[in-house]
């Protein structure tokens, strides 16, 4: 489910893959609009996620929601630090 047959987790294939990032990117344009329909589709997911999960899930769930951002983080700081020096 998150890895592929050789245990690689990729996620760039999930996106490209994801039907919401082939219609927003149709065009190669991101617009307001399509920024606000796609972070309330994402907080409507997390909405539905505190209602269907126990606590210790939530913390499981939180914690990986949190180290992904992280991991975005720091590599958007190190494609920009790469291309300082």
């Amino acid at each position: 489910m998150f890895f592929d047959e050789k245990g690689i987790l990729n996620i760039d294939e999930l996106v490209a893959s994801n039907n919401s990032y082939k219609k927003i990117m149709e065009d190669g344009i991101v617009t307001d609009e399509e920024l606000k329909e796609q972070s309330d589709k994402v907080l409507a997911i997390l909405h539905d996620i505190e209602q269907k999960h126990t606590e210790e899930e939530l913390k499981e769930i939180k914690e990986l929601l949190t180290e992904s951002g992280v991991l975005y983080a720091i590599y958007q700081y190190y494609s920009i630090q790469t291309l300082k020096y």
